[in-house]
């Protein structure tokens, strides 16, 4: 299971959207989860999800953080900013930096579904419209909130139904 986890961990940096510090700081965070038990799903490369979970445990919002006291919770301190109703950039901290997803969330936050974009995915063109670049290694590093939040709107459009969920998260208790 540990190797599992690795893995989900990896998918879930890989080529992603980064900056050096926080974009979503305190004031501009949401907390659309509710606190309590939650179990973590990863899903297939063709977005179905597998048939037995990966993490259990308690997750509580922590000055507007999401949190677990339980080992090897994948997203550890995550911070929520909607972007459209049930639509949200998902902020992750990083030992290198900090690394930016998506969520969407159900039934009134005890569900979450992610997304972690490759942003390789949108275009040099596209990219560079939104002043982002793709480095060496297959980041793409923004600087600001402005602009993370136009080049994930673009890369959401320019995917549109090709998205594929990466895991769920469901509160079992």
């Amino acid at each position: 299971m540990r190797t599992a986890l690795a893995v989900v961990c990896a998918l879930f940096l890989a080529g992603c959207f980064t900056s050096e510090d926080e974009l979503i700081g305190f004031w501009g965070a949401n907390t659309p989860l509710q606190d309590g038990v939650w179990a973590h799903w990863p899903t297939h490369p063709d977005g179905t999800e597998w048939d037995i979970e990966t993490w259990r445990g308690p997750i509580e919002n922590t000055r507007r953080r999401y949190e677990s006291g339980e080992e090897n919770f994948p997203h550890q301190n995550a911070r929520f900013r909607a972007l459209h109703e049930n639509l949200y950039l998902v902020q992750l901290p990083r030992e290198d930096g900090v690394g930016y997803g998506v969520a969407w969330t159900y039934e009134g936050g005890a569900v979450v579904s992610y997304h972690q974009p490759a942003c390789s995915d949108l275009g040099e063109a596209k990219l560079a419209e939104h002043g982002v670049r793709l480095d060496p290694e297959g980041f793409c590093r923004v600087t600001d909130l402005d602009q993370l939040e136009a080049v994930m709107r673009a890369y959401l459009d320019a995917l549109g139904a090709d998205i594929v969920v990466d895991g769920v998260y469901r509160r079992v208790g």
